[in-house]
């Protein structure tokens, strides 16, 4: 996946829980839910910028 979309996945996420936060509270869990998928997309950006990251694909050889 390509950086700049991660990163714009992540703001989009970043976006969306706070807008849910707003609406049913930060302990809902609707706000919990979204707060750990964006962890997940947090971790795999760090991954990216480590160089530790490996899509499914990256190990499939022509």
């Amino acid at each position: 996946m390509p950086l700049m979309s991660l990163v714009d996945l992540i703001e989009m996420k970043r976006n969306r829980m706070f807008e849910i936060a707003e609406q049913y509270g930060l302990t809902d869990d609707k706000t919990v839910k979204c707060s750990q998928e964006l962890d997940q997309l947090l971790n795999m950006y760090r991954k990216v910028v480590n160089g530790t990251y490996r899509d499914q694909y990256s190990s499939v050889t022509a």
